[in-house]
């Protein structure tokens, strides 16, 4: 699927963002309920306080105001899913008959009318690491290694959704060495760069029965065949004669599925400054610049269960014995190598720091994120040359249509000082989905608006160790979905939903329908610990 700018984004791909930084990522959406505990238990407002090394994510210029040597935050997340989807199977459609805009009701397809399951882990785990290490009175160096975002998504292969997705899974990695600069008791400037790794594997069941009258066509009209067309047309004189709609091929019960999976690597930049007004007063800017992966690796096709029915037995002798899934590898789906751009929304932030008293500490941060970069998806697939030579095997690239709109999240937060040792915190976060309605909210990308509710704690064990630990529940609003796929096998239909025949369609693989449902009673409630030592 050729696109004028193939996109992937993490929001995209669900709405849990979770991920274990260093080895492996594991979550779903744009961005994780939190990197640190420190930063948790405030649903991060605190950005602007600068109180251990995962400053560097949050604004880099923090860096500068840490005081002592050597330090290093660890932390661990546990985040626990809940949600349900209710799908509606009599408004969700397979793939639209070739001359109609809508396809079958899902009711009674058996390969496609069962429940979701449990689309997501009930249980997954994120972490990060981060150091900071000062050069002199003026420059401090640090480094984070953490995921940025990254999705899974697990529904059953049989559920109504599953011709428009059957699982996804990002998992991403952020190394981002960083500087901040420290000019004088108010001013100080950080600056950072970001080497990001990624994986992201993707299968979506086909709808065997639908797509076939497109796939049958597409090999008449191109004569892909490993037989002439004139052939084929004499020995089965309907499949020429009457139109491709009215005749199958294929067994009942036959089912099939796609895999993309691909790796890739991106860089980026992020950009820091603070302004002490005093003691007691910050506020901070920072800025984490658009980031572009380049993906690159494999379509493969799961035909195995795609068996022909007698129809077809009256065409193998003239396609050489080839059996149905032969026929679709050697000739119009073959495997391929895959490839798209991953796009991490650049990012805009605003924090601040007030200490009112000995007691407490106030604090908020406003971050505007530019998801409207993200307008589509898409994967393109390679050309493949016909083993026989006769020519390539052109598939279109596929994927969603997003229209996403700008978005942000505003959080407000507050520290409580026990005494010496103890620190209590509290915060709360309200996070605008780039989702702009329910003919948008693709069901690998159910996002909506999300609240977060915070509370934590900082304790020091002795003096060159701290302990934070935090618990959020984060709560995502019920939202709809109704969601068309707008490619109907090979080309790319009209926006009123009718076939475009002007020979000028867009190219691309999928499956077309409409997927009908909605999404409520969703939370992840996160449980987050962190070690800060000097040294």
């Amino acid at each position: 699927m050729v696109s004028q700018r193939p996109l992937f984004t993490l929001r995209a791909l669900t709405f849990s963002m979770l991920s274990l930084a260093a080895s492996s990522g594991i979550a779903g959406g744009l961005d994780l309920p939190t990197i640190t505990a420190s930063h948790q238990g405030t649903s991060n407002a605190n950005g602007a306080e600068a109180n251990d090394p995962s400053v560097l994510y949050y604004n880099p210029a923090g860096l500068a105001r840490l005081k002592g040597g050597l330090q290093v935050s660890q932390g661990f997340s546990l985040l626990i899913l809940n949600g349900k989807v209710e799908a509606d199977k009599a408004g969700s459609t397979g793939t639209p008959q070739m001359g109609d805009t809508e396809g079958r009701s899902l009711e009674n397809d058996p390969n496609a009318n069962g429940e979701p399951g449990t689309f997501w882990p009930r249980l997954l785990g994120a972490g990060g690491a981060f150091i900071s290490l000062p050069v002199d009175d003026i420059v401090t160096v640090g480094l984070g290694v953490f995921a940025p975002g990254g999705g899974n998504l697990n529904y059953k292969s049989n559920w109504t959704g599953a011709y428009q997705i059957d699982s996804i899974a990002i998992e991403l990695i952020n190394i981002n060495p960083s500087i901040g600069i420290r000019f004088d008791e108010q001013h100080s400037l950080g600056l950072g760069v970001s080497v990001i790794g990624g994986h992201i594997r993707q299968r979506t069941q086909i709808d065997v029965v639908g797509v076939e009258p497109y796939l049958l066509k597409s090999a008449l009209d191109n004569d892909t065949l490993p037989v002439p067309t004139s052939q084929v047309c004499t020995l089965l004189p309907p499949l020429c004669t009457i139109g491709t709609s009215n005749i199958s091929l294929v067994e009942a019960g036959s089912t099939g599925s796609a895999k993309v999976e691909m790796y890739g690597y991106g860089l980026g930049f992020n950009l820091g400054y603070m302004f002490a007004v005093n003691d007691k007063t910050r506020f901070g800017l920072a800025y984490r610049s658009e980031s572009t992966m380049k993906m690159r690796g494999k379509l493969e096709w799961d035909l195995s269960n795609v068996e022909g029915n007698s129809t077809y037995s009256l065409l193998q002798p003239a396609l050489g014995g080839a059996t149905l899934e032969e026929l679709l590898r050697s000739s119009l789906r073959p495997d391929t190598t895959a490839k798209g751009d991953l796009i991490l929304p650049a990012r805009t932030s605003a924090n601040f720091f007030h200490k009112l008293n000995d007691k407490i500490d106030l604090m908020a941060d406003f971050t505007f994120i530019e998801t409207s970069a993200v307008d589509k998806i898409r994967v393109e697939f390679l050309d493949v040359k016909k083993k026989d030579g006769s020519g390539t095997i052109k598939q279109g690239a596929g994927g969603i249509d997003t229209k996403w709109k700008d978005s942000f999240k505003v959080s407000v937060g507050g520290n409580y000082h026990y005494d010496d040792k103890l620190t209590l915190k509290s915060g709360f976060q309200y996070d605008k989905t780039p989702v702009p309605s329910a003919e948008y909210r693709h069901p690998g990308a159910p996002d909506s608006d999300r609240y977060m509710f915070s509370v934590g704690a900082n304790y020091k064990l002795k003096k060159n160790l701290t302990l934070d630990a935090a618990y959020s529940v984060t709560f995502l609003a019920d939202s709809e979905s109704n969601y068309r796929d707008r490619c109907r096998v090979t080309s790319r239909e009209n926006e009123d939903g009718t076939e475009d025949t002007s020979g000028n369609a867009e190219p691309c693989t999928g499956n077309g329908g409409t997927f009908k449902g909605r999404f409520y009673d969703t939370s992840i409630q996160t449980l987050g610990i962190q070690m800060n030592q000097k040294f």
